[in-house]
């Protein structure tokens, strides 16, 4: 039996949802499995500020979820999948040996790995090394890409044998034919925290506004900061800028077939699944030089680095003359990122470890 712990969908943390719900829903065929997961319990985030519903997240993540696990255990010889890495400290109650990690990125990790790098309070810092080591107590490691898979064997504790490139999957709403958005848009698909750079991202639209003033950027999935606000007002760009959130994956795909093309500006992306999502809708990409992205997609996106402002200009400008002359093609390639192989690869992990 294998126990697939997913996230709380109460973190609205849609990326990690999408592979709970694609894992589950096509492991059905390949081995029997069971869902463990205890009810989110709201304490203190009825209250109209983010602080609490932090507080709310870490009492569901630190308290309600291992409470859970102690007397859920089940049998002894149960596997357990976790579904994100940022769930690690829950190996902590876990039977040793028993579980496996599917790793996003080591982002989440960095203050730890990197403190100068990255500087962080001290309880920040304590929290996620509970969480680190929790992790390094993974009997195996999923991954979506060779550089993430390059970034844990970096960390010397699991041989290459125990960590398992296991690419995410594309969902059949994301094809090229199918109702598309109107208007003439430019799209980022994602959220609004650091790495993703919206700071480069709402530099350049408002260069590229100069041009095409036309245009509207379109920002899927996440909530700007103030300061994301600030800038916003300060280009003049506030009657050009929407944001939406909630999104199907039904509006989603209609966002990709109907954008000018997609941009990619995170700082770092361990895969970057709304580059192939966008380029199965025919959408065209422009990214950031992120080594994940360009294994993913690789020259069907155009290039450029978040250092040269301009570049990321001139290659928008030169996107936008081409789509009126040229049209949208899907690569061939893109087809091998499948869901039912992703669930299959991790069940026959797991079938091993049960055997072994």
């Amino acid at each position: 039996m294998l126990r697939v712990i997913p996230v709380f969908r109460e973190e609205k943390w849609h990326s990690m949802d999408l592979n709970f719900d694609m894992l589950v829903k096509n492991l059905e065929n390949h081995l029997d499995f069971q869902v463990c997961q205890p009810k989110f319990r709201q304490v203190f985030g009825f209250f109209p500020n983010k602080k609490f519903v932090n507080l709310d997240r870490f009492f569901n993540r630190f308290v309600v979820y291992p409470n859970y696990l102690k007397n859920n255990l089940g049998n002894t010889s149960d596997f357990f999948h976790l579904i994100d890495h940022s769930y690690s400290h829950l190996l902590h109650h876990l039977p040793s040996g028993r579980a496996g990690v599917y790793c996003h990125d080591l982002d989440s990790f960095r203050c730890v790995l990197d403190p100068a790098l990255e500087r962080r309070p001290f309880w920040f810092r304590k929290m996620t090394k509970r969480i680190f080591d929790g992790f390094l107590k993974a009997r195996v490691v999923f991954c979506n890409s060779e550089i993430t898979k390059e970034s844990i064997l970096r960390l010397k504790h699991w041989s290459f044998e125990q960590i398992h490139l296991v690419p995410p999957g594309i969902c059949d709403e994301f094809v090229a034919d199918g109702p598309a958005e109107s208007g003439e848009f430019l799209l980022h698909v994602g959220s609004c925290i650091p790495r993703k750079r919206i700071d480069v991202l709402l530099d350049v639209f408002g260069k590229v506004c100069k041009r095409y003033p036309f245009l509207k950027l379109i920002q899927a999935g996440g909530t700007f900061t103030k300061v994301q606000e600030q800038q916003i007002n300060y280009l003049g760009i506030r009657d050009k800028v929407e944001q939406r959130r909630g999104l199907s994956r039904e509006d989603l795909a209609k966002l990709y077939r109907g954008a000018k093309c997609l941009l990619i500006t995170s700082d770092s992306e361990g895969f970057g699944l709304p580059s192939i999502e966008a380029i199965k809708c025919g959408c065209p990409v422009i990214s950031n030089t992120l080594p994940s992205v360009e294994q993913a997609i690789g020259n069907c996106a155009r290039y450029a680095s978040n250092k040269d402002l301009d570049k990321w200009v001139d290659q928008i400008n030169s996107q936008l003359d081409v789509d009126l002359k040229y049209p949208k093609v899907v690569p061939k390639h893109i087809g091998q990122y499948s869901w039912t192989s992703y669930a299959s690869k991790i069940s026959s992990v797991y079938r091993g470890l049960s055997s072994g």
